[in-house]
């Protein structure tokens, strides 16, 4: 994204018009951007503006958002309870059914604690407020999600960038780390659906005494034995373990959670500004995660389902799809060279009856626009085919 700087001594006319100059600057850039509005609730039919489409850019991996025993936890709690939470933690809103859901969240993931955030970039920034400092160094992943990457800037640590899945660039910059180091990474990143060595990670973070923090956003229900994530599929754990998850993809809720030790959650709990300082969720969103937490764990075979969607959906799309982790992995780019096109693509394929997103900087890099397409376990055979037909066809 552009940056526009006045020339010395030189002030804008007024704060309208350098706002303007930075929209039309974006606008000629093709970054411009407008949200769309859906219409129908939260399935994976419905309409946008105006037109019937199937969607295929949510990350309702499960199908779980528009689940009726999910939304009728859901009404349920509000009837019952109300609607706000009333505040944070720390004055009115520690309720019940927060502590309920964090202690079931904790023990389906396996991990001592579980604690409860208002988004999943909120327990972003927590985490690494809560572990970094002046004295740390945090090094983090060249395509970690904007989350991590504000988690960093609101850490007042330094910061040092490692290379794209590249654990040896990492362990060279790790060799020059004075004091504390916090090792930050996505599990599977949201983009391409591309997922790091954590084993290699969590050499280098116990070999070098540091904290392994593990974004497992859009792993949990997707990746690993029973949805668990990608650091249960490849046996990372230990007290310097962090995960990190959110109810709002997978389990079709809201809100988000850090799970590790008794001793993190201390430290969060007088440590993470963006924790304490924000309004605890609401009682439907408690409720509604809660619900499909027990859905994921006593349906296993929804992820399987999940993969085999997603396997489908790439098989289709052939060459045109770019590689990720796994051929199971719902997350699936297609390149498509420069944000014009990327735009003109994302629109073809809604005139065609498919809500597609197009990805343009800064959510992707300049020079590395792509379509992103994601599966879901409620996706037709049909829908798949039809989606990837049309991709293809276009491109």
């Amino acid at each position: 994204m552009a940056v526009l700087r006045p020339e010395r001594g030189v002030a804008p006319a007024s704060p309208t018009a350098w706002a303007e100059r930075v929209i039309e600057t974006d606008r000629r850039a093709g970054l411009l951007r407008r949200p769309r509005e859906r219409e129908g609730g939260s399935g994976h039919r419905c309409s946008v503006d105006g037109r019937p489409v199937v969607v295929f850019s949510s990350n309702d991996y499960l199908g779980l958002a528009a689940h009726p025993e999910v939304r009728d936890a859901a009404a349920r709690a509000a009837l019952e309870l109300g609607v706000g939470s009333t505040g944070s933690r720390h004055l009115s809103g520690g309720h019940r059914g927060i502590g309920e859901l964090e202690e079931e969240l904790a023990s389906f993931l396996g991990s001592a604690t579980a604690t409860l955030a208002p988004s999943g970039y909120a327990a972003n920034v927590a985490v690494l407020e809560a572990l970094g400092g002046p004295d740390a160094t945090i090094l983090s992943d060249a395509h970690n999600h904007a989350s991590l990457i504000d988690g960093c800037r609101a850490a007042r640590s330094r910061v040092e960038v490692y290379r794209h899945l590249d654990a040896a660039h990492l362990e060279g910059r790790l060799r020059g780390v004075a004091g504390r180091a916090v090792i930050v990474t996505d599990a599977v990143f949201s983009t391409d659906g591309t997922a790091p060595d954590l084993r290699a990670l969590d050499r280098l973070a116990r070999s070098h005494g540091a904290w392994l923090v593990v974004d497992e956003a859009h792993a949990l229900g997707t990746t690993g034995p029973g949805g668990r994530g990608l650091a249960a599929a490849q046996g990372v754990g230990g007290d310097h373990v962090v995960r990190v998850v959110t109810l709002s993809k997978a389990l079709g809720s809201a809100g988000g959670a850090i799970c590790g030790t008794a001793t993190l959650r201390q430290l969060l709990l007088q440590r993470g500004r963006a924790l304490i300082f924000s309004t605890a969720l609401p009682h439907p969103s408690v409720a509604a995660a809660t619900a499909a937490l027990r859905l994921l764990s006593a349906r296993p075979e929804l992820v399987e389902r999940l993969g085999d969607v997603a396997r489908r959906l790439r098989a289709g799309l052939g060459d045109a799809a770019a590689p990720a982790a796994s051929p199971r992995s719902p997350i699936v780019a297609v390149p498509t060279g420069d944000a014009e096109r990327t735009m003109r693509l994302d629109a073809a394929l809604w005139q065609r009856g498919y809500l597609v997103q197009g990805l343009r900087p800064p959510t992707v890099p300049a020079g590395s626009c792509r379509l992103r397409l994601v599966a879901s376990a409620v996706h037709t055979d049909a829908e798949v085919d039809g989606v990837a037909a049309a991709v293809t066809d276009l491109l």
